[in-house]
């Protein structure tokens, strides 16, 4: 087991921003709110992603660099989209993040401190604990995390199976076209199974992973790190889906409006299959796995901005000090949204999902330019098939971004 384990490392950290407010927060409230009506569209929007996350590992493997470098190279433009993706990451990404975690926190310790106020805390902590170890020490607890949370995941949902329909209730939702249903729809895409930024952060890991391990942790190591964990984040995508549809689509239970109850009915998903006595073990797994999200991306997006002025100002290879200004900026801004912007929790996480659209297409369009560039030898740049994917992903995205934007301007 510990071999097989060490195997994964990128692909596993991966999974783990993934298994965060887009499989808690949005898969279960599609469940919950349509029945089993989304379980296609989440299918088809993890394949759209999946070129620009397979071309992130291509190039790291090819090159020994992330597409930081890689978009730098391609010109100003690609950095500027970039920085753009990244600044939402930075502040409303991570405030998200940081609020379905609190919840949980006043869900299970019965805190009687509002949602934005535990987000603070726990985004504060979590600065401690990086640095204090930054990313050798995140990567070997996120592994453990996943995988125990995944197996509770999966066996909630095999044993849930038989409610799906049960008293009488439909299996697919009534769907007439509507504003909201076209928000919601862009919503659970946007961060489906992750925003299309992590295909920067897996380039980051591959790199750091391929520098620490050396010829082991290969091209064909790489990829399967990528698809093990890559398709985990769809297994347990489609489970919470099918968990919200089991016990809460068409009961007498609607989707709480606050952080702390969100979490308390997501709990109660648990319960109601598994028992009671399951509420301690599921209660701190879920906790671990949500803030691990949270220290994931609190991890990655100061190395971005560190790798990046580096890059701007020609500093060569960033230090520590870099990593500690940008995460104290993340947890400011984060704190600054949290505390006086946010004012109700279903909105706002459906607002921060789609924003995952904003610099989708870009990214998509840019890591394919640079897994095409001269510094990639032929055998890692993609066929004519997974570049026709790509064309058409990019064509998607763009038709998700526009709808996103245009909703928010005629909202």
């Amino acid at each position: 087991m510990s071999n097989w384990l060490g195997r994964l490392g990128p692909g596993m950290m991966l999974a783990a921003a993934a298994v965060g407010v887009s499989h808690l927060v949005q898969s279960t409230r599609a469940g919950a709110d349509y029945g089993l009506t989304f379980f296609w569209l989440i299918i088809l929007i993890v394949v759209i992603k999946y070129p620009a996350f397979r071309f992130a590992v291509d190039y790291a493997s090819a090159t020994g660099r992330s597409l930081v470098t890689g978009y730098a190279r391609i010109g100003k433009i690609a950095l500027a989209w970039l920085c753009v993706s990244f600044v939402i990451d930075m502040f409303i990404a991570t405030s998200a993040v940081a609020l379905v975690t609190a919840g949980l926190f006043i869900s299970v310790f019965d805190l009687p401190f509002t949602g934005p106020q535990v987000a603070v805390a726990v985004m504060m902590l979590s600065a401690l604990i990086l640095l204090n170890g930054q990313y050798s020490k995140a990567e070997r607890i996120v592994k453990y995390l996943v995988l125990a949370f995944s197996i509770l995941a999966v066996v909630t949902t095999l044993l849930a199976l038989p409610h799906l329909g049960s008293d009488g209730r439909a299996l697919f939702a009534e769907i007439t076209p509507s504003r909201g249903l076209a928000v919601f729809v862009i919503a659970v895409a946007g961060w489906m199974p992750v925003p299309l930024t992590g295909a920067v952060f897996q380039s980051i890991w591959v790199k750091e992973r391929k520098a620490a391990s050396g010829d082991s942790f290969d091209h064909a190591a790489a990829l399967y790190d990528l698809k093990f964990g890559y398709g985990l984040s769809l297994l347990l995508a489609l489970c919470f889906l099918v968990m919200g549809a089991a016990i809460l689509f068409q009961t007498d239970r609607e989707i709480a409006a606050s952080a702390g109850a969100f979490a308390a009915q997501l709990i109660s998903i648990f319960t109601t299959v598994l028992g009671g006595w399951i509420y301690p073990l599921i209660a701190l797994t879920a906790i671990a796995v949500m803030w691990s999200t949270l220290i994931t991306l609190m991890d990655a997006v100061p190395r971005f901005f560190g790798r990046l002025f580096c890059i701007i100002t020609g500093h060569g290879i960033d230090g520590p000090t870099y990593y500690t200004r940008y995460l104290v900026a993340q947890v400011f801004g984060g704190a600054i949204i949290l505390l006086f912007m946010m004012h109700n929790f279903g909105a706002f996480i459906d607002f921060a999902t789609g924003t995952g659209f904003i610099a989708a297409p870009a990214i998509a369009y840019y890591n394919y330019r640079a897994v095409m560039s001269a510094e990639v030898s032929p055998e890692y740049r993609p066929d004519k098939l997974l570049t026709a994917w790509n064309w058409l992903s990019v064509i998607a995205m763009v038709m998700f971004a526009t709808g996103f934007l245009w909703l928010r301007a005629t909202g």
